[in-house]
C-alpha cells in the first residue's frame, strides 16, 4: 500500500511519484466536516462504500416488485430534487452513463435502466438506491485523481443495483410502504438523521430498521461485481484501493455516532480488504483519454459548484498539460462563468485546434457567443451542429433559446420536442416549450403548458393564473377541458409571490 499512500486529488494525475492531498482539499474538509451532523451525514452515506472480508451471500430471492424498486427510486428522486442542489449539465450526465454502460455489459443483462446525478456537497460520497438510481456527489468527481478511481466508485453503486440489495434488505424487515421506504433512502443519502430515525423509529419499527443499511455481505457483493467488471472493462481495479486512501485520509474519525447507525466498516478495512483481493493484479497508469474525460468531467462540476480553487486548478493543468483540449476546454468554461468571455473564447479555440472537429468545444464556443448577446453568431455555430447530425441535448437546449431570442417560435417548438423525445430528465423543457408555443401563435397551449410547470414546481398562484389565462384563449374541446379540470384540481393554498419559476436557468432568461 506504499505506493498509493499519499496520493494526490489532483495534480497527483499525470506527475510521477507520491502526492499530497492539496493544501486546500485538506482545510475544505477540516471546515466541512466539522459538525456532527455532517459527520453523521459522511458515515451513513457511505453505504456504498465500505465491505469486510466475508463468505459470498447465500442466494436471495426478493419480495419487492421491480416495479416498486422503481417507484421507491423516483421518490428519492425527488426528495434529492427539493433538498439539495442536482447539477443540471448534459455533458456530465452522459459522460457518467458512459462509464456505467461499459459496466452494464461487463455485469451482463441489466435489471435496469440506470440513471446518474451529481448532487452539489463537499463530502465524498455515492449512494444506489432502488430501480437504478445512482447519485455521486460534486466532491466524489473532483477527488477522483484518474479515471479508474471514479469508475470504481459507480462500479460499486451498481453492483448494489444489480443485486436489488435494497430488495433483500426489505424482505427481512417485512413488507414496506414505498413512501416510508423512499424517505428513509433520502434520509440516509441526504445527511438527514432526523428524517431516517423517525421514520426507522414509527414507521419501521424493530427488525425493519434492517433497511438503512447495507449489510456487509451486501457490500462483499458489489465489490466483487465491481471488480469483475472494472476488470472486464479495461480499467485498473486498484482504482478502487486508491479512492479509498482517499476517502480514509478526509473523513474524520465517526464519534458521538449512534452505535445503531453506524453499521458500516472503516475505509482504512475495505482498503485492506480490496488490497488483499488484487494482490496479483497489475496496477496501470490512466491513459490520456481517461484524464481528459475525467477533467472534462471535473470543470463542469465546478461551473456547477464552484471551489474557490478551481481556476487555479485548471491555469495549472494548462500550464503543465499545454496540449490537453481538455484543460483548456475546462479553464473556458470557468472563465466564462466568471464573465471573461474573450479570453474564454481564446481557450476553446485553442482546444478546437488540439481536437480538431470536437464538437463539445464547438458548441460551447456558440454557447458562450449566446452569453455575451452575439445571438445571430451562436445560433449559426448550433446550426451547424445539428446540420452535421452532432447536436445532442445541450446543444438543442441553447439552439431552441436562441430561436425563441430571434422570434423563431415554430423552430423553437421544433426543438423543445425533438428534446421531449429524447431528454425527459431536463425539468425546465416545459417552461421553454410554453414559450415556444406562444411564440409559434399557440398561445392557449402556451398558458397551459407553463400552468403544468408551475404546479409541477408548487407555485400554485402562478399556475392558477396560466390556466385561467389558457381558459380564455383555448377553443372549445378536449385541451380546454383537461386544464379546466386542472385548475379546480389545484390545491390552492397561499398565493406565491415569486414571480420567477423555481429552477428556470439564470444565465438565459427568455421574456414572455
Amino acid at each position: 500500500m506504499a505506493a498509493v499512500e499519499g496520493r494526490g486529488c489532483y495534480h497527483g494525475a499525470g506527475r510521477p511519484g507520491r502526492q499530497r492531498l492539496p493544501p486546500w482539499t485538506q482545510l475544505r474538509y477540516r471546515a466541512g466536516m466539522s459538525s456532527p451532523l455532517r459527520r453523521l451525514a459522511v458515515w451513513l452515506t457511505l453505504a456504498a462504500l465500505c465491505c469486510a472480508t466475508l463468505p459470498a451471500p447465500p442466494a436471495r430471492a426478493a419480495i419487492m416488485s421491480k416495479a416498486e424498486e422503481r417507484k421507491i427510486g423516483k421518490k428519492v428522486l425527488g426528495q434529492v430534487r427539493h433538498s439539495s442542489v442536482v447539477l443540471d449539465d448534459p455533458y456530465l450526465e452522459a459522460y457518467l452513463k458512459a462509464i456505467g454502460d461499459t459496466f452494464s455489459k461487463a455485469m451482463g443483462a441489466s435489471e435496469f435502466a440506470m440513471e446518474f446525478y451529481v448532487v452539489a456537497d463537499p463530502s465524498i460520497n455515492a449512494f444506489a438506491v432502488p430501480g437504478g438510481y445512482i447519485f455521486v456527489t460534486s466532491s466524489t468527481i473532483l477527488n477522483s485523481s484518474d479515471e479508474s478511481e471514479l469508475a470504481g466508485v459507480i462500479a460499486h453503486e451498481m453492483g448494489h443495483v444489480e443485486g436489488r440489495h435494497i430488495a433483500y434488505r426489505a424482505e427481512k424487515a417485512g413488507r414496506v410502504n414505498v413512501a416510508t421506504a423512499a424517505a428513509v433512502l433520502a434520509g440516509i443519502f441526504l445527511g438527514n438523521p432526523e428524517l431516517a430515525v423517525a421514520a426507522t423509529s414509527f414507521a419501521l419499527a424493530g427488525a425493519q430498521a434492517k433497511l438503512l443499511q447495507y449489510s456487509r455481505f451486501d457490500e462483499e457483493d458489489a465489490d466483487r461485481r465491481a471488480v469483475r467488471a472494472l476488470q472486464a472493462s479495461g480499467y485498473d481495479a486498484w482504482g478502487m484501493v486508491r479512492f479509498m486512501e482517499t476517502l480514509r485520509k478526509t473523513t474524520p474519525t465517526p464519534d458521538g455516532i449512534p452505535a445503531y447507525l453506524f453499521t458500516h466498516p472503516l475505509p482504512a478495512n475495505r482498503t485492506a480488504y480490496l488490497s488483499a483481493s488484487l494482490r496479483d493484479a497489475p496496477q496501470a497508469a490512466p491513459g490520456a483519454e481517461q484524464l481528459e474525460g475525467l477533467w472534462r468531467a471535473q470543470a463542469r462540476v465546478l461551473v456547477g459548484d464552484p471551489r474557490p480553487w478551481g481556476m487555479g486548478l485548471f491555469q495549472e493543468r494548462v500550464r503543465a498539460h499545454a496540449t490537453s483540449p481538455a484543460a483548456h476546454l475546462g479553464l473556458a468554461l470557468l472563465l466564462r462563468k466568471q464573465g471573461q468571455f474573450e479570453e474564454a473564447v481564446a481557450e476553446l479555440q485553442q482546444a478546437e485546434r488540439l481536437a480538431p472537429g470536437d464538437p463539445e468545444a464547438f458548441h460551447e464556443l456558440a454557447a458562450t457567443r449566446l452569453r455575451q448577446g452575439r445571438v445571430g453568431e451562436g445560433l449559426a455555430l448550433l446550426e451547424a451542429l445539428r446540420r452535421d447530425n452532432a447536436a445532442g441535448p445541450a446543444v438543442l437546449r441553447d439552439l431552441g433559446w436562441a430561436y425563441l431570442e430571434t422570434e423563431r417560435g415554430a423552430e423553437a417548438l421544433a426543438v423543445y420536442d425533438q428534446l421531449r423525445e429524447t431528454n425527459a430528465r431536463w425539468q425546465e423543457l416545459p417552461y421553454y416549450r410554453g414559450l415556444a408555443l406562444g411564440k409559434a401563435g399557440r398561445a392557449g397551449e402556451g398558458y397551459a403548458e407553463l400552468g403544468r410547470y408551475h404546479a409541477d414546481k408548487g407555485q400554485r398562484d402562478l399556475a392558477r393564473r396560466q390556466f385561467t389565462a389558457a381558459l380564455k384563449l383555448l377553443a372549445d374541446g378536449p385541451e380546454k377541458d383537461a386544464v379546466r379540470a386542472e385548475l379546480e384540481a389545484l390545491d390552492l393554498g397561499p398565493e406565491d409571490t415569486d414571480a420567477r419559476p423555481q429552477g428556470a436557468p439564470r444565465e438565459f432568461a427568455p421574456a414572455l
